[in-house]
């Protein structure tokens, strides 16, 4: 397949299948024509997203639960390559690693909307249009969309920017505030003209319940159409500042949460010198009631969501488009809360940040599956296509996950890269190394970069809530037991997650598992600057650490033992 600045159409494809069947013109002409409708056997796919939602959360989504995972599969090592919401989203719109789409973060220079936007005429919605589908977005779409910051404006026609490939366009502004008196740019069909919607602070103009709404609408007006359509509903919620819908406000207080594992971590003495410098303290009880009070605010946020969820899949079922419809639920990061002394942000690559919910419901998956494959942000993308084309674009890093999500039990060997960094001027942390240190960080290609002084990357971060707040840039493999982190600072972490899936003992000096290190860093060097195939690369089993048996601890000297003899007086 050509590469992925280069795309050909798929409609290249039908026109060579009308040409082969000259003779037949009649029935050439009408494959043609059903591909330009969209074909009758393509499927509808609904992708929701929501944003800062860890894997915990799904608790309290009883409809997700039910109508989603229940009828569907659900991925338990589900990750975003970059914890962080505009990198993920243009991983999720390009199918790219950072690394290659150049989002690094949040806000300009290197990283929002704006460093995207010279991709948006060869991603996703533009490849699914070309496939015949009616596009619709509806909810959050980058951060910085569409007016920048003052010091980065983007050219006046971006201020009402549509982005190419969206047939219907709802995208909330993301500079205003959340979940009242913010605002839509808005187009209502292919020829409508873009315009902005102001809504205020009543009930019915709650965030999450507008685009509900929008979104059943669409499906309710586009009923048994036979275009096939592709519909992102994308929530702010339960991202701060966690504010529920006024019916669920307070409506979890004082009821039990689940326990987090490493949450207010005792021993941080495995962790790397940057971070305990940072982590001296423990989380307070006054923190930790905070954290806790927070915790039940997002989960009443979620009750809108999953209530959306529910009148989303009703309204499908109504319409008769139900088992023709692929729905898949993910979030953009996940979020600390008092794991690891870390009471809010996200960025780095412990699991509580990088590890995300994933299901997937829909015509071939078997009701309540489970995967522990192995899969990332960057293989959605894949999977959209290969649903709308029955085919996957070889130059993109990810891979379907489709296939996993057909046969549970299905297992690879290929690693998912995390990696934070938000762009050249710096490590981010202290710069005294030793030679070895930066020779391991320049073959990881994290030396010079960036990290981040605030974990949370939002204007709205609770600055006293957190212990740890800068990090440096870095890069890390996980594999299918392992996850092995080099810092732009040269100093590593490395985690047996089949053993510690809290992530609570680094093993970073551990000599059982130096050949595992040795074996994971030969593998994170080409990964950290991989492209297309390369990305996607299986490695094998992982080797297992050395017995114990293997590693015996030095015999202590004896008194006078190993020293010269002295001479006879």
């Amino acid at each position: 397949m050509a590469s992925f600045r280069q795309r050909p159409l798929h409609t290249r494809a039908w026109a060579t299948l009308a040409a082969a069947f000259a003779l037949l013109a009649i029935v050439g002409g009408a494959l043609l024509a059903g591909h330009a409708q969209g074909a009758s056997s393509q499927k509808n796919v609904v992708f929701i997203l929501t944003d800062d939602m860890t894997t915990s959360e799904l608790s309290a989504m009883p409809n997700v639960q039910s109508l989603l995972a229940g009828q569907g599969t659900s991925f338990n090592e589900a990750y975003v390559s970059f914890p962080l919401c505009c990198p993920s989203r243009a991983t999720i719109m390009s199918g790219q690693y950072m690394h290659n789409h150049g989002v690094h973060g949040n806000f300009p220079p290197n990283g929002s909307w704006i460093r995207f936007v010279p991709h948006e005429s060869n991603d996703l919605p533009v490849w699914l249009q070309n496939d015949g589908y009616y596009n619709v977005h509806i909810g959050k779409y980058m951060n910085g969309y569409p007016t920048g910051t003052p010091a980065y404006p983007p050219p006046p026609s971006k201020f009402l920017a549509v982005p190419q490939g969206w047939d219907e366009w709802y995208g909330k502004v993301s500079e205003d505030a959340l979940y009242f008196n913010y605002q839509l740019i808005e187009k209502t069909g292919p020829s409508a003209t873009p315009r902005i919607t102001y809504y205020g602070d009543q009930p019915a103009d709650y965030q999450t319940d507008v685009f509900s709404d929008r979104a059943v609408d669409f499906v309710a007006d586009t009923g048994t159409s036979k275009q096939p359509f592709w519909l992102n509903l994308w929530f702010n919620s339960p991202h701060g500042p966690f504010d529920p819908a006024p019916r669920d406000l307070h409506r979890l207080s004082g009821t039990p949460l689940p326990k987090l594992p490493a949450f207010n971590e005792k021993n941080i003495t495995d962790k790397p010198k940057w971070f305990r410098k940072q982590a001296r303290k423990r989380i307070s009880k006054k923190q930790a009631f905070l954290i806790g009070n927070e915790r039940r605010r997002q989960e009443e946020q979620l009750i809108s969501v999953d209530q959306s969820v529910g009148k989303l899949v009703q309204t499908l079922k109504d319409e008769g488009i139900l088992d023709d419809t692929y729905i898949v639920f993910s979030s953009d990061n996940g979020f600390f809360r008092g794991e690891h002394r870390i009471a809010t942000g996200k960025y780095l690559p412990y699991d509580p940040a990088s590890r995300v919910p994933l299901i997937i419901r829909g015509p071939g998956i078997p009701a309540g599956g489970v995967s522990n494959e192995l899969v990332w942000n960057g293989d959605i993308p894949q999977t959209i296509l290969q649903i709308a084309s029955g085919s996957q674009d070889d130059s993109l890093d990810g891979r379907s996950f489709l296939p996993f999500a057909q046969q549970p039990a299905l297992r690879s060997t290929r690693p998912v890269l995390l990696e934070g960094d938000t762009g050249p001027g710096g490590t981010g942390a202290e710069s005294a190394q030793s030679s070895s240190a930066r020779a391991r960080e320049a073959r990881v290609h994290v030396a010079g970069r960036k990290g981040v002084n605030n974990l949370e990357q939002e204007t709205d971060a609770i600055k006293s809530a957190t212990n740890t707040d800068s990090a440096p840039a870095y890069r890390s493999i996980r594999t299918d037991r392992y996850e092995y982190t080099v810092y732009a600072n040269g100093q590593t972490e490395l985690y047996d997650m089949k053993r510690d899936p809290a992530q609570l003992r680094s093993l970073a000096t551990d000599p059982r598992y130096r050949y595992v290190r040795q074996w994971l860093f030969t593998q994170l060097a080409p990964l950290s600057s991989c492209s297309g195939p390369s990305c996607r690369v299986e490695l094998g089993p992982d080797p297992a650490p050395l017995p114990k048996s293997a590693v015996r601890p030095k015999r202590k000297k004896k008194p006078g033992q190993g020293t010269k003899p002295q001479p006879k007086a």
